[in-house]
Protein backbone atom coordinates (compact mmCIF):
# COMPACT_ATOMS: atom_id res chain seq x y z
CA UNK A 1 0.00 0.00 0.00
CA UNK A 2 1.57 3.43 -1.26
CA UNK A 3 1.47 6.70 1.76
CA UNK A 4 -0.17 9.47 0.33
CA UNK A 5 1.87 12.61 0.38
CA UNK A 6 -0.39 15.49 0.70
CA UNK A 7 0.63 18.75 -0.39
CA UNK A 8 1.19 21.16 2.38
CA UNK A 9 0.39 24.44 0.72
CA UNK A 10 -2.96 23.52 -0.44
CA UNK A 11 -6.21 25.55 -0.17
CA UNK A 12 -8.88 24.76 0.82
CA UNK A 13 -11.38 27.55 -0.68
CA UNK A 14 -9.62 26.61 -4.26
CA UNK A 15 -10.38 22.87 -3.80
CA UNK A 16 -13.73 23.67 -2.95
CA UNK A 17 -14.13 25.82 -5.91
CA UNK A 18 -12.97 23.42 -8.10
CA UNK A 19 -14.57 20.78 -6.81
CA UNK A 20 -17.92 22.53 -7.17
CA UNK A 21 -16.71 23.07 -10.83
CA UNK A 22 -16.25 19.47 -11.03
CA UNK A 23 -19.60 18.88 -9.97
CA UNK A 24 -21.44 21.58 -12.60
CA UNK A 25 -23.27 20.80 -15.96
CA UNK A 26 -24.51 17.66 -17.62
CA UNK A 27 -22.18 15.23 -15.90
CA UNK A 28 -19.55 15.08 -13.08
CA UNK A 29 -16.23 15.60 -13.68
CA UNK A 30 -15.26 12.12 -11.66
CA UNK A 31 -11.22 12.47 -12.45
CA UNK A 32 -11.17 16.15 -10.97
CA UNK A 33 -12.85 14.79 -8.02
CA UNK A 34 -10.81 11.77 -7.15
CA UNK A 35 -7.79 13.92 -7.92
CA UNK A 36 -8.50 16.40 -5.68
CA UNK A 37 -10.06 14.24 -2.27
CA UNK A 38 -7.21 11.66 -3.64
CA UNK A 39 -4.55 13.58 -2.87
CA UNK A 40 -5.38 15.18 0.52
CA UNK A 41 -5.00 13.51 3.99
CA UNK A 42 -8.37 13.58 6.35
CA UNK A 43 -7.44 16.64 8.24
CA UNK A 44 -7.24 18.69 4.87
CA UNK A 45 -10.19 17.03 3.51
CA UNK A 46 -12.11 18.39 6.62
CA UNK A 47 -10.87 21.62 5.65
CA UNK A 48 -12.33 21.69 2.37
CA UNK A 49 -15.69 20.41 3.66
CA UNK A 50 -15.82 22.99 5.56
CA UNK A 51 -14.60 25.72 3.03
CA UNK A 52 -17.38 24.08 0.66
CA UNK A 53 -20.03 24.72 3.21
CA UNK A 54 -19.10 28.24 4.00
CA UNK A 55 -18.69 29.01 0.12
CA UNK A 56 -22.01 26.97 -1.25
CA UNK A 57 -24.11 26.47 1.31
CA UNK A 58 -24.06 22.84 0.97
CA UNK A 59 -22.48 19.79 2.04
CA UNK A 60 -19.91 18.12 0.21
CA UNK A 61 -20.44 14.95 1.77
CA UNK A 62 -24.10 14.97 0.28
CA UNK A 63 -22.94 16.08 -2.95
CA UNK A 64 -20.38 13.26 -3.21
CA UNK A 65 -22.47 10.08 -2.40
CA UNK A 66 -24.17 8.23 -5.21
Amino acid sequence: MATLLAPEDFSPSEDAMALNKAFEGWGTDEKAIIWILGHRNADQRKQIRLAYQEIHLEDLNKKTQI
